[in-house]
């Protein structure tokens, strides 16, 4: 995905990740409720409005739209909404979709967000890192599934879904691969060279890796990144889980999503 380092608000886009808006962060959602990734600021001013659109990096483009949660709710990035025309987001699935809606991305990290208003910035353009089904494969079309805010890139399309389009994937299932090294008793893998395509909540395998590893978080270290390691339970997402043994160079890989490239999708038919 996108990597955001920080350098938000100067008032141009530019390949640094500076953004077209003053403040723009689309990396935090708001709202009324104190939690992870969230800020409880409301609407920062200048006052931001509905349908607003930022530039960022490598042809990103997100839109500002608003998210009411009935229940606390686990959000994690890389989760595909619908928009309707008064840019109130969805989670999409193939029950709920509605045909000529756009479908956009939430890059937010937030575990057990309480019930409320919120308010975010949903990509709509450029490359991301999508939550997928296993089915995927390189050079698939997007279309819905009957998860929650999981797309699907198949081979050819599947009858009974809608398509999620232009949008395609740059790699099968599993494409998105990192190496790094564990030490057990230790929740944290080190000496990872890059993190290109990795974001918080992604479901990973490997060896010496716990049931159900997650990343909990990214940190840089020296020359190198470090990885934490959670559990993709509910409600536990950024609970820190230890490595069960120790290993240099161990190869990695995202299991739950795909690097895709958006392209203004729509939901513009039914398969």
């Amino acid at each position: 995905m996108t990597v955001f380092q920080g350098d938000f608000g100067k008032g141009v886009a530019t390949g640094s990740g500076v953004w077209s808006d003053p403040g723009a962060n689309p990396c935090l959602i708001y709202g009324p409720q104190v939690a992870a990734g969230i800020s409880n600021q409301g609407t920062p001013q200048p006052t931001w409005r509905l349908g607003m659109v930022v530039s960022g990096d490598v042809g990103s483009e997100f839109v500002y739209a608003k998210l009411v949660l009935a229940a606390v709710t686990d959000l994690l990035p890389g989760q595909v909404y619908q928009l309707d025309k008064d840019y109130n987001a969805s989670l999409l699935t193939t029950g709920n979709s509605v045909l000529n809606q756009e479908a956009v991305v939430l890059n937010v990290w937030g575990p057990q967000v309480p019930a409320g208003t919120y308010f975010g910035w949903f990509q709509r353009a450029g490359r991301v890192a999508v939550q997928t089904a296993a089915a995927s494969v390189a050079t698939g079309f997007g279309e819905t599934t009957a998860t929650a805010g999981q797309l699907k890139f198949p081979a050819a399309p599947t009858v009974g879904a809608k398509s999620v389009s232009p949008s395609s994937a740059y790699q099968a299932s599993s494409g998105i691969t990192f190496t790094g090294n564990t030490a057990a008793g230790s929740p944290t893998i080190t000496g990872v060279a890059s993190i290109n395509d990795l974001q918080l909540g992604q479901v990973i395998t490997g060896a010496n890796l716990p049931a159900n590893a997650i990343i909990a978080a990214i940190r840089r270290t020296g020359s190198s990144w470090a990885i934490d390691i959670g559990i993709n339970t509910a409600g536990s997402f950024a609970t820190l889980q230890n490595a069960t043994g120790s290993a240099n160079g161990t190869t990695f890989t995202v299991t739950n999503m795909v690097t895709v490239n958006l392209d203004w999708p729509t939901l513009n038919k039914q398969n």
